[in-house]
């Protein structure tokens, strides 16, 4: 253990300029000790080793070293990572980071969140918080507050923050200049149906319908003549494609549930592609940076966007990361806090930000973190123990 300090000691004292750090000697060695009682006895030698080494000269600490340690003079020098340049960036740089309030922030979300703050910063741009909620029965009213703190955390003090159940109006404005257009219909058909006549290549019965009929089923729909599930506003797509996910995908449903922020005011709500591309386009994204899962999603948002004659956004589409050991999932955690599994959304056991946060790791650290992992299409795997292996080291220079 002695010969542990004192290697430990002269590698800290060489690399920071002859002076050697107590707390980063001492937290290398305490993960070492498997006899907590020996830590007052250790804690003393750490204090007189470093008394020691630090009355040397640095020349003296190197050459005692090299006969310690000679490995330690060998490695490579480490050159600053530069983050890669996005496509087509010009004067107003805007990137958004818009999760659902159905369960609090976690690692996966920080790796989006980290990209639009460091590339905000990057270009002197905007970095934008929207909250999605218009699923209703999806939504829950504490992380309304939660997910800001934790994006703050973060980030820092988001540059705008929106909410989409707020914005109901502005997604029936679209909706209706839409149909009059002939890319929207109302479906009265289940579901079953529509797939079972788009595998045949028949349309369903509601594309037939003129501009017209479709305004008037859409006011049937707003004033509460339909129930849930009666009928869908669906787009009009290309029925001869070979994606199926792409075929008439809905844009707006009905819902009976009441929504944690606006209750029962609103019956007929987006679905998350409609919404979506209204904002990006409204709220002048200049780029999107999320995972590839959206790679669909992209093409349907894309697809709004043509019908209105609106330049695309850069879509930037981030490899998957698979956490290992790690517990991310915004339902299970909220789950596992209701059913008092969990002390709360920031126990240990889970990866939450606000469980980051609580273990003393700066948001610099983690900002650091996914710096380093830059916007890489590749998927990869990554284990708890190496991520707050990396977190802890990151810290400790912080």
């Amino acid at each position: 253990m002695k010969k542990r300090i004192l290697q430990l000691t002269l590698e800290n004292a060489v690399a920071f300029k002859g002076k050697a750090n107590p707390k980063a000697v001492i937290n290398k060695i305490i993960p070492t000790v498997k006899d907590k009682s020996k830590l007052r006895a250790i804690g003393k030698e750490v204090s007189d080793t470093i008394k020691k080494v630090n009355k040397l000269s640095l020349s003296k600490q190197k050459a005692q070293l090299k006969k310690i340690n000679p490995s330690f003079f060998n490695k490579k020098v480490k050159v600053k990572k530069e983050l890669i340049d996005l496509p087509n960036v010009g004067k107003n740089f805007r990137a958004r980071f818009a999760p659902s309030a159905s369960g609090p922030l976690h690692i996966g979300h920080a790796l989006v969140i980290s990209l639009n703050k460091i590339y905000a910063g990057k270009y002197k741009g905007k970095h934008i918080l929207r909250i999605e909620d218009t699923n209703p029965d999806a939504n829950f009213k504490e992380f309304y507050k939660m997910i800001p703190k934790d994006y703050a955390w973060l980030a820092g003090k988001p540059s705008e923050t929106y909410i989409q159940s707020a914005r109901i109006k502005t997604y029936y404005k679209y909706a209706e200049q839409l149909i009059k257009a002939g890319h929207l219909y109302v479906c009265e058909e289940t579901p079953e149906e529509v797939k079972a006549k788009l595998k045949k290549g028949i349309q369903p019965f509601g594309r037939r319908d003129d501009p017209k009929e479709v305004l008037r089923k859409w006011k049937r729909m707003l004033t509460g003549k339909y129930n849930p599930g009666e009928a869908v506003v669906r787009v009009k797509t290309n029925l001869k494609g070979k994606n199926p996910a792409l075929k008439e995908w809905v844009a707006f449903r009905i819902s009976g549930g009441t929504h944690p922020k606006v209750g029962n005011k609103v019956r007929v709500w987006p679905l998350m592609n409609f919404s979506v591309a209204i904002d990006d386009y409204e709220l002048k994204m200049t780029h999107v940076i999320r995972g590839k899962d959206h790679e669909d999603n992209t093409k349907k948002q894309k697809m709004i966007y043509d019908f209105l004659g609106w330049t695309y956004p850069e879509y930037i589409h981030l490899g998957r990361i698979n956490f290992k050991n790690m517990i991310i999932s915004a339902s299970d955690v909220r789950k596992g806090v209701e059913e008092g599994k969990y002390t709360g959304y920031d126990d240990e056991r889970v990866e939450t930000l606000a469980s980051i946060r609580k273990r003393g790791i700066k948001a610099k650290a983690l900002l650091k973190f996914f710096y380093e992992m830059g916007p890489t299409k590749r998927d990869k795997t990554v284990d708890k123990k190496e991520v707050y292996k990396t977190l802890d080291a990151l810290n400790r220079k912080l």
